[in-house]
């Protein structure tokens, strides 16, 4: 088993993990997903990557230097932009469904 180190895992949830959740959203049919991932998948997330950064900044102190996650701040503002822009899907799916519900009445 291959464990990664808290800066490739910092890396993953950047390049990967955050385009995937945002990805999905813009397919989901149930903007209940979509809510539960701003209210409660996005923060569970966002704390993990305060604990990695922290994990990688004792370990590596000028991690942050290479890798853009290993920051606070960066974390705090791809969170941010990730939860606007779930926001954004979340709020066009709503309005399409209202817009859908209302059409056959």
């Amino acid at each position: 088993m291959v464990t990664l180190d808290p800066c490739n895992r910092l890396k993953i949830v950047q390049k990967q993990l955050v385009p995937a959740i945002l990805s999905s959203a813009t397919f989901e049919v149930d903007t209940l997903d979509i809510k539960a991932a701003i209210e409660k998948n996005l923060p569970d997330l966002e704390k993990h990557c305060y604990d990695l950064a922290d994990r990688c900044e004792k370990k590596w102190p000028d991690c942050a230097k290479e890798v853009e996650l290993c920051n606070r701040e960066r974390i705090k503002g791809l969170f941010q932009e990730t939860r606007d822009k779930l926001e954004k899907i979340w709020e066009e799916k709503e309005k399409k469904a209202r817009e859908g519900g209302s059409q056959g009445e």
